[in-house]
């Protein structure tokens, strides 16, 4: 059966969260990328993870024995050396290196999770990725970053004030579970300013068109794409998807400053050309 590419996964309404993961890193990174020997990875992992993780054990118990089993035991951990390295958000490097950021380990949490029937969610606060369990009504949270401690409301709150400097009234919808579209568009985005960042326009830009492929109608990554574009020297390119974002948003906050940024680009170029 021929492998789905990345565009046709995140068609469905709930796509599968470590198999389009894995495309993301195929398409962005590693071409040869076998997607069916990482997820086998995965299932290894539940296979060992499940002699530990028993199933008579209240649901409390099970996830934090499986944080254990991950974070501890097995030693994935947070890449605090060097967070912005890309490959911290490919999930084959994180399976291989044991390293990575707060949403890809989640991520390796929730795909375990799940092959166990643990009610595993991911929980997208501001500058930091954690996980979510539903025990009993009520919701605990684990910070695979860091270890994989348990949390409280109160943590994560702390943990938004230190990760974003954000130190106003916590937002209960921030411990909202987060879709697998929504992950998949946070890694994305990741990937997205660390490109910018080393200036590998190509790459951002293939981030970007992912992030289309998820979010179609989203306007602001037709600026994204046309910003990019710009300050790869693609100005003809730059042009189209700046023109498209304002038409889409006129009254933009940025519209203005889209605008005269396209008048002065344009003036420099025709004097190049």
């Amino acid at each position: 059966m021929m492998e789905l590419n990345f565009g046709e996964l995140v068609k469905r309404p709930s796509p599968n969260l470590p198999q389009a993961a894995l495309l993301i890193a195929k398409e962005l990174a590693y071409p040869d990328l076998s997607v069916n020997t990482y997820v086998r990875q995965l299932d290894d992992l539940a296979d060992r993870a499940a002699s530990q993780v028993r199933v008579n054990d209240s649901t409390a118990v099970r996830a934090e024995l499986l944080s254990d089993f991950l974070f501890k035991q097995e030693q994935f951990q947070g890449n605090t050396a060097a967070y912005d390295d890309p490959r911290n958000s490919f999930l084959n490097d994180v399976l291989n290196r044991r390293l990575g950021i707060p949403i890809t380990l989640s991520l390796i949490y929730l795909a375990v999770a799940e092959r166990l029937h643990l009610p595993a969610f991911g929980v997208g606060l501001p500058g930091h990725f954690v996980v979510g369990v539903s025990v009993q009504g009520e919701d605990v949270y684990f910070d695979p970053f860091h270890g994989g401690g348990r949390l409280s409301a109160a943590d994560c709150a702390r943990l938004v004030e230190l990760t974003v400097g954000y130190n106003g009234a916590f937002q209960p919808s921030w411990l909202t579970a987060v879709s697998n579209k929504e992950i998949l568009s946070r890694m994305l985005n990741n990937l997205r300013i660390i490109y910018m960042q080393q200036q590998q326009w190509a790459k951002a830009i293939a981030a970007v068109e992912r992030m289309r492929q998820i979010q179609p109608n989203n306007p602001y990554h037709l600026r994204d794409l046309g910003v990019i574009h710009y300050q790869a020297g693609a100005m003809h390119l730059a042009v189209i998807f700046l023109e498209a974002y304002l038409q889409e948003q006129p009254e933009a906050a940025d519209a203005e400053t889209i605008r005269q940024g396209l008048a002065e680009g344009l003036d420099a170029w025709v004097r190049q050309n």
